[in-house]
């Protein structure tokens, strides 16, 4: 049991390493403490891990969040990442770089607000006031999909993985 529990905090430490050698320079790092960046603030890069971020001032980096939520009524330079959270960009907002939510939904006002691509999986991109405009560069992979996606994937590894009996000829 001790044995598993030391394993168990040495694959954390050496996932969340990387993280918090990266979170230097004017960036910011939590976990299960949400960020907040201020209208008139700047910030290089956030991650945030079970907790959420909400961006009123300048993002000058790339913004990460695991489980929590992403609110941007600020600018966002670079990619913006939400896995298993929620993203809702103001008609102010400004994304720079390309927004990738998986296991979630998004929300925007204005095509205008994300200058890159805009990809959902498992979740709607949805722009306010129901207008949908059919763009190469925002795509939107339903639950359904993203579903149905991973229980295939999971036959076709343990396909690959399980071992084959083979019989024996006397």
């Amino acid at each position: 049991m001790a044995n598993s529990a030391i394993r168990f905090l040495g694959l954390m430490l050496l996932l969340v390493l990387p993280i918090a050698a990266h979170a230097q320079g004017g960036s910011r790092m939590y976990f299960n403490q949400d960020i907040f960046i201020a209208q008139g603030q700047q910030a290089h890069n956030a991650t945030c891990l079970f907790c959420s971020v909400q961006v009123e001032g300048d993002l000058t980096g790339n913004v990460f969040v695991l489980f929590g939520n992403l609110n941007v009524t600020g600018r966002v330079d670079g990619r913006s990442t939400v896995i298993g959270g929620n993203a809702v960009i103001d008609s102010q907002a400004r994304l720079g770089g390309n927004a990738l939510i998986v296991g979630g939904n998004a929300v925007y006002e204005l095509d205008e607000s994300i200058s890159g691509n805009a990809w959902v999986i498992g979740g709607h991109l949805s722009p306010v006031g129901g207008r949908r405009v059919h763009s190469s560069h925002r795509m939107s992979f339903s639950p359904l999909f993203f579903s149905l996606a991973a229980i295939v994937a999971v036959l076709l590894l343990s396909a690959l993985f399980i071992p084959r009996r083979r019989s024996e000829t006397a």
